[in-house]
């Protein structure tokens, strides 16, 4: 199977466009980098950032939000980081705090029945998640990664 050609794609303007029509404050897509040693997972494209300290965020598989997502090929949704569960383990969720996001959705991205991706909307400041209980946020793909997932919020 062949690797992902980032190339191809402007991923960073339909995330720009993705995080204002679903009106989030932050938007990340968390990609692997294939390392000698082990598979590492890093925020490659971000819209509405606080500022660069995502960009030395280093996860593993399993490790983190993206980790987590990408291990287990599920949508994670956190209405509210403030919960005691999440800040007893704030540490482990380096995004959370980089980024100050008080509640968050991740999806993960799919390549040829692979995760290959995770992507992320966060809010700050206490702000909800949108309300779109009635209908799912549906994300066709994004360049070449698809999103097989219906997240309702």
């Amino acid at each position: 199977m062949s690797p992902i050609d980032f190339s191809k794609h402007d991923y960073q303007s339909e995330l720009d466009a993705l995080r204002m029509r679903y009106d989030f404050d932050f938007a990340g897509i968390a990609l692997p980098t294939e390392d000698h040693m082990d598979m590492k997972i890093k925020w490659r494209y971000v819209s509405g950032n606080l500022n660069n300290r995502y960009q030395r965020i280093v996860l593993r598989n399993g490790r983190g939000i993206a980790g987590t997502v990408m291990k287990t090929g599920k949508s994670m949704t956190i209405a509210d980081t403030n919960q005691e569960e999440i800040q007893q383990s704030i540490f482990n969720f380096p995004i959370l705090m980089s980024e100050q996001l008080t509640a968050l959705v991740a999806i993960p991205l799919w390549h040829h029945h692979r995760v290959k991706g995770v992507l992320l909307f966060g809010q700050r400041n206490g702000k909800p998640l949108p309300n779109r209980t009635h209908d799912a946020i549906k994300i066709k793909g994004i360049g070449s990664l698809t999103s097989e997932d219906r997240v309702r919020l």
